[in-house]
């Protein structure tokens, strides 16, 4: 074995090892990787986890200043067909730089790394871009950052809620946004570029029919997801089953009914033949 090898064996093993079961009760409680990765051709399968964050972290958001944040009913949380729901996984670190750039901080979150020679895992650091709205963070605060937040092209987090502020109180700074607020930012956004986008069609002479706007447009895989989500799903299993045995129980009592009435009137022409033979009996 290398010696560098040997070395790497004796060091200790990940601190995920060593946590505690209320740690892991709190890990389970959160949305899973399945629910996370459906939300891009399911977007309602999230709703609930997304609102039930709140509740889980009283202790942060009764903090916040609320006259800086608006209310949740004034804030519009439906997002446009067009705007897609990304899949997000909850992360935790520490911020090693602030101020140093616009509405972006740099946080130091440690990972864990699996070697396939040793096959042990061990701890790996890592630093981080998050996105920062509304400048809420300083240097040393421990917070809870998302991944899959389209911000630009090198960052992909965003802030979720302060764990442990350092320095200046949560009270004393800027409300973080919520994911509805950010959504709902999102889509102003994308309202205000598509109305941008037919004020030059029409100062340009475009050709807009009765005046109205176009119909936004929506990408292949996004036209394609929600063909797939309108379109007719077959039912399977147990209910396809109860209605091929409704469909079996229908066609037999048609089939009764039809062999009940012919039997009547087989019954009716045999009773017509008997009566002019009875009266020319009599006669």
């Amino acid at each position: 074995m290398a010696f560098s090898n040997v070395l790497r064996a004796f060091q200790p093993l990940r601190t995920s090892v060593l946590r505690t079961p209320a740690s892991a009760t709190q890990y389970l409680s959160r949305p899973t990787f399945f629910q996370r990765s459906i939300a891009t051709t399911a977007p309602k399968f999230l709703e609930q986890p997304t609102e039930q964050q709140p509740q889980e972290q009283p202790s942060v958001e009764t903090a916040t200043p609320t006259a800086e944040a608006p209310s949740s009913s004034s804030v519009q949380t439906e997002v446009p067909p067009s705007l897609r729901q990304y899949a997000y996984k909850l992360k935790k670190g520490t911020v090693i730089s602030a101020g140093r750039m616009v509405r972006t901080v740099r946080v130091l979150h440690w990972n864990v790394e699996w070697d396939a020679h040793l096959r042990k895992y061990y701890r790996k650091k890592e630093i981080i871009l998050v996105s920062d709205p509304r400048e809420s963070l300083r240097v040393g605060d421990v917070i809870e950052f998302s991944s899959g937040h389209p911000k630009s092209r090198n960052v992909h987090h965003v802030v979720e809620r302060i764990i442990a502020p350092f320095g200046d109180p949560i009270e004393d700074r800027p409300a973080v946004m919520t994911r509805e607020e950010r959504d709902a930012a999102r889509a102003e956004k994308r309202t205000a570029k598509w109305q941008r986008r037919q004020t030059r069609i029409r100062e340009a002479g475009g050709n807009v029919k009765g005046g109205s706007p176009s119909p936004e447009h929506v990408g292949r895989i996004r036209r394609l997801i929600q063909e797939r989500q309108d379109s007719f799903v077959p039912q399977i299993g147990f209910k396809r089953a109860q209605i091929a045995a409704a469909k079996a129980e229908e066609a037999a009592k048609a089939e009764a009914e039809a062999e009940a009435e012919a039997a009547a009137k087989e019954a009716a022409k045999k009773a017509a033949k008997d009566t002019p033979a009875a009266e020319t009996t009599q006669n």
